[in-house]
C-alpha cells in the first residue's frame, strides 16, 4: 500500500474514533445513557443539578380562580413560579422527573379541592398549612420526593403506589451472583418498561467492584421484585425510590443510603402477626452456647423456623456490628423471638420476619437504626395478598 494512501485511511480511523468519542460524551452529558449497566448505551445518570416545575390542576369555577390567586402569592413568596391549568381528559395528578439540558427537573402535578386546599402526592394542604406544604415542595426540590415529611408512597397517589406495587410483586428465578452493579441489576431481567436510572453520587458509586461485605451470592429464586432489587442493592450501600415518567408510566431511582433514608424497603410488616405465621415463633426450645459466632445462631435459628435468612450486608458492616465477627452466650430454654431478641439488644441490631410484595415471608437482619426506621415511616404499610 503507498505511503499516502496508508496515512489518508489512518486519519480517518482516528478521526472516526474522535468523533463516536465526542458523541459519547454528549450522549452522558444529556444523560441519555439507560439499560441495567451504568456504563452501556441508555442508561440515563441523574445530575445533581435539580428544578422544579409546579402545576394545579383546577375547576373553571370561580371559587377555584380566587383560591388560584391567593395560592399564587404564598407560592412565588416560598421562591415558586405555579401554573394553575385545567386538566387534560383522564390527566392524573403525580410527579415526575425529566432531562432539559442537562439539568434534572422534576416537575410536580397537583390539585386544588372544592376547599381550596392544594393536594401533592395524595396529602392536601389549606393556606393554614402552608409551612408542611413548604416542607414538602422542598424536598422535592432536593431529592425528587417528598420522604423528609415522612410519606412513605413517595409521592405517589394511592392508586400509583398500588400499580407500582403490583410492578413489584413478579416473582425472581435462581441464584444471583454478586459483581460489579451492573452485571448483577441485568441478572435481574428487569423489564424495558422499567427503566433504572441513578442519582449521581450513586452512579459513580456504581461503578465500583462489589464491597468487600457483599456475599458471593444471593438466592432470590421466588423473591418478588422489589424485595429482591432493594435486597440487592443493600448490599453495595444503595437503595431505589419508584418515580412516574412522562408518559405515565414508572421507574426506579437508585440513590445512596437505605430504609434511613427513605429508600424502598427490603420488605414489608406482614398482615398476620408473626407468631400465626411462624408457629416456632414463641416455643422455647433449648440453647446451649458459650461465645457462640451471632451469624452461626442466626442461620441456626432461621433454619429452625424454615425462614430464608437475608442480611443487610453493606450497613451492618459500616455500623462494625458484622454478625460474623460477634458472640453470644446463652444456655437455658428460650423462645427463637427471644434469642433474636436478645441478639438484638447486646450488639444494637435489628430483626424483623418480613414478606415481600407477593406476601413471601422471610427473616431480615439490619442495624438497629434501619430497623427503627423502619418502623418508624413503613411500618403501617403491609403486603396486601
Amino acid at each position: 500500500m503507498p505511503l499516502q494512501q496508508s496515512v489518508r485511511q489512518t486519519g480517518q480511523v482516528l478521526l472516526t474514533v474522535l468523533c463516536l468519542l465526542v458523541m459519547g460524551e454528549q450522549l452522558l452529558a444529556q444523560g441519555r445513557v439507560t439499560g441495567t449497566d451504568p456504563r452501556s448505551i441508555g442508561q440515563r445518570k441523574l445530575g445533581v443539578s435539580r428544578t422544579l416545575q409546579l402545576e394545579i390542576l383546577m375547576q373553571p369555577q370561580p371559587l377555584y380562580r380566587v383560591r388560584a390567586q391567593e395560592w399564587g402569592r404564598i407560592l412565588q413568596e416560598l421562591g415558586y413560579s405555579p401554573r394553575f391549568r385545567a386538566p387534560e381528559p383522564g390527566e392524573k395528578m403525580r410527579v415526575e422527573q425529566e432531562q432539559e439540558r442537562g439539568r434534572l427537573v422534576t416537575r410536580v402535578v397537583g390539585g386544588m379541592t372544592p376547599t381550596g386546599a392544594i393536594t401533592i402526592g395524595g396529602r392536601s394542604y389549606s393556606i393554614a398549612d402552608k409551612s408542611a406544604l413548604a416542607k414538602v415542595l422542598q424536598n422535592l426540590k432536593e431529592s425528587g420526593s417528598s420522604e423528609a415529611d415522612g410519606d412513605p408512597r413517595w409521592s405517589l397517589s394511592e392508586q400509583q403506589f398500588d400499580e407500582v406495587r403490583e410492578l413489584m410483586q413478579v416473582p425472581m428465578t435462581g441464584v444471583v451472583r454478586i459483581s460489579s452493579l451492573g452485571p448483577t441489576l441485568r441478572s435481574l431481567g428487569l423489564p424495558p418498561d422499567l427503566p433504572i436510572t441513578y442519582r449521581e453520587d450513586a452512579y459513580q458509586k456504581s461503578l465500583a467492584a462489589a464491597p468487600a461485605s457483599a456475599p458471593d451470592e444471593i438466592d432470590l429464586d421466588g423473591v418478588s421484585r422489589g424485595t429482591a432489587l432493594a435486597l440487592l442493592l443493600a448490599q453495595y450501600g444503595l437503595g431505589f425510590r419508584p418515580i412516574m415518567t412522562r408518559d405515565g408510566g414508572y421507574a426506579v431511582e437508585v440513590a445512596i443510603g437505605g430504609e434511613a433514608d427513605g429508600l424502598w424497603p427490603v420488605g414489608w410488616r406482614t398482615q398476620e402477626s408473626t407468631p400465626d405465621l411462624v408457629p416456632g415463633y414463641l416455643r422455647s426450645i433449648p440453647f446451649s452456647l458459650e461465645d457462640a459466632n451471632v451469624q452461626t445462631v442466626l442461620e441456626a435459628v432461621a433454619g429452625h423456623l424454615e425462614l430464608p435468612l437475608y442480611e443487610a450486608t453493606f450497613a451492618l458492616a459500616k455500623a462494625d456490628r458484622v454478625p460474623d465477627a460477634l458472640v453470644i452466650t446463652r444456655d437455658k430454654k428460650m423462645a427463637p423471638f427471644q434469642m433474636l431478641l436478645d441478639v438484638a439488644r447486646i450488639h444494637e441490631l435489628g430483626f424483623a420476619v418480613r414478606a415481600d410484595e407477593a406476601g413471601r415471608i422471610f427473616l431480615w437482619i439490619t442495624t438497629a437504626e434501619e430497623s427503627a426506621a423502619f418502623e418508624e415511616r413503613f411500618a403501617h404499610v403491609r403486603d396486601r395478598r
